[in-house]
């Protein structure tokens, strides 16, 4: 009898840890969605943001030609005040040992798309999101650029580490600069 009201009890006893357990679970995590509710709520609007900007990306992807030629013809024309001998032909510039296609990435339409989601999404006033995007947008074109000049640098003088410097340095710095510009916004503008 002693065994069997211990064995009973044993079981009584993991199925009150058992619930304890499950109640405990939904609790904590109720406690993690309470108390990161602002980055929840920044990931779901940015998540929204970034969705909006991409179907109008594909929406008018087509009708970017003219944003890809104007960069090759700034590039071109800053190349030109550099000395550097080149001819533009629509989004194609032909230095004296690389051509270079400009493509939508490299336009920096991509970065602004993530960095005015950010910005958007970021819990603050509107005019500080206005403010924001009227300042950082040109910021990253003007970084952007700096890239394709250093780019065309590097394809000119070191055409063996081209792709290296393209595809992997410029990338990760691309990323970090976007970072930074946003922090800076949220540090000077936010914040103020």
């Amino acid at each position: 009898m002693a065994k069997k009201r211990a064995k009973k009890n044993q079981k009584s006893a993991i199925k009150d840890k058992k619930i304890a357990s499950e109640t405990s679970f939904k609790q904590k995590l109720t406690d993690k969605i309470t108390n990161n509710k602002s980055i929840l709520k920044f990931a779901g609007l940015y998540i929204f943001y970034i969705g909006i900007f991409t179907l109008l990306y594909i929406t008018f992807k087509d009708d970017l030609e003219f944003f890809r030629n104007i960069t090759a013809d700034g590039l071109s024309a800053i190349l030109g005040m550099f000395g550097i001998q080149n001819s533009v032909f629509g989004s194609v510039i032909h230095l004296e040992t690389i051509s270079l296609k400009v493509i939508d990435e490299c336009t920096g339409i991509y970065e602004l798309l993530v960095y005015s989601g950010c910005v958007l999404a970021y819990s603050t006033t509107f005019d500080k999101k206005i403010y924001g995007i009227a300042f950082g947008v040109p910021a990253i074109l003007s970084i952007n650029m700096v890239r394709l000049v250093c780019l065309a640098f590097v394809g000119v003088w070191y055409p063996a580490i081209f792709d290296y410097v393209h595809y992997y340095l410029w990338q990760v710095t691309l990323i970090l600069i976007i970072v930074l510009v946003t922090l800076l916004w949220i540090e000077k503008v936010v914040k103020r």
